[in-house]
């Protein structure tokens, strides 16, 4: 299903760091290809283990990561509007490390894996960009690791 914006729209989404350096073409082009996906409170758009290689954005709501511990869920972080979750199963083509549930209602843009490289010049800059946030997560998580 292709997804139509308006002008505006894709003015907001360029702003977001995931889509920096693309152009409103580069743009126009992945969203052709993209779902919105809206997901009732509760709801997981991707649970832990699962096989699949989609990407996905938060344009309203929020939604939660949780970490499967032993026999208990565990929150990792809370995500809103212009966020995005599902990257690492993109990249590395294994199962889902984490769960995400939607927080209230959810409105999400699902980008599918497969057909993103179908597009060489523009998945360059968007696994470009995704690489800058996995760093700044891993950075994160660094910093909670060494102050307790």
């Amino acid at each position: 299903m292709s997804v139509h914006c308006q002008p505006e729209t894709y003015q907001l989404l360029l702003r977001l760091d995931l889509f920096q350096g693309l152009d409103q073409e580069e743009l126009a082009r992945l969203l052709s290809q993209a779902e919105l996906i809206e997901c009732r409170p509760g709801e997981y758009p991707i649970r832990e283990g699962e096989q699949d290689r989609h990407l996905f954005i938060i344009l309203a709501g929020k939604a939660a990561i949780y970490k499967r511990s032993l026999a208990v869920q565990k929150m990792i972080k809370e995500l809103g509007p212009g966020e995005c979750f599902g990257e690492m199963s993109l990249i590395e083509c294994r199962s889902r490390s984490a769960s995400v549930k939607a927080v209230g209602h959810c409105r999400l843009l699902r980008l599918d894996g497969d057909q993103i490289v179908q597009f060489p010049h523009t998945a360059s800059k968007l696994f470009r960009n995704i690489a800058r946030l996995l760093s700044q997560r891993l950075r994160y998580a660094n910093d909670l690791l060494t102050l307790g």
